[in-house]
C-alpha cells in the first residue's frame, strides 16, 4: 500500500545528465501527478539498486544507460490536510553515465511524456517537481559527487 504506508518505501530515481540537460518524465500517477520529475519507482524485493534504477529508466523513457553511483538520498514525506503521512518514500538518486545512453526517448509505463530540459529551464518552470529543483541546486553546489554502486549494492546469502 503506497498511500498511508506503515513504513517508508524504498525507491530509486534515475539521474541522467547530458551536457547541461537533465532527463525528466511527466508523472502519470500520484504523488506529484502531472509534474516533471526524474524517472523512477519502487525497489522490488531482492533487486539491486542499480538494476531497479536501470529498469525504471528503461520502462519510463525507453533509454538504457550505465548506472555509476548514488548521487543523493531524499527522505520524501508528503502529509495530507490532517497532517497524516500520505506518502513516505526513501529515494536514492542513482547517477547514470551520460555518455553511455542507448535508445530513443519514448515515454511509457508511469510516464506521460519524457524529454530533456536544460538545468536553467527546469529550475524556472512551475511544473517541475520541488525534488528535482532541490537536486539541481545540490548539483550546482557540490557537483556530481557520488558513492560508487559497489559500495552500496550488497546482496548476500544467509
Amino acid at each position: 500500500m503506497r498511500e498511508y504506508p506503515q513504513h517508508a518505501i524504498a525507491a530509486v530515481a534515475a539521474v541522467l545528465l547530458r551536457e547541461s540537460a537533465i532527463l525528466l518524465i511527466r508523472r502519470g500517477y500520484p504523488p506529484a501527478v502531472g509534474k516533471w520529475s526524474l524517472p523512477g519507482g519502487v525497489v522490488e524485493p531482492g533487486e539491486r539498486l542499480c538494476d531497479a534504477a536501470r529498469r525504471e529508466l528503461k520502462e519510463e523513457t525507453g533509454l538504457d544507460a550505465e548506472p555509476i553511483g548514488v548521487l543523493w538520498v531524499l527522505n520524501n514525506v508528503v502529509l495530507d490536510r490532517a497532517a497524516r503521512v500520505k506518502y513516505h518514500y526513501l529515494i536514492l538518486d542513482i547517477l547514470f553515465d551520460g555518455n553511455s545512453v542507448r535508445g530513443n526517448i519514448s515515454a511509457s509505463g508511469d510516464a506521460l511524456d519524457a524529454r530533456w530540459f536544460t538545468l536553467d529551464e527546469a529550475m524556472n518552470r512551475d511544473d517541475v517537481s520541488r525534488t528535482v529543483k532541490k537536486l539541481i541546486t545540490r548539483i550546482r553546489s557540490y557537483g556530481l559527487t557520488y558513492i560508487p554502486l559497489d559500495s552500496v549494492d550488497n546482496v548476500t546469502e544467509e
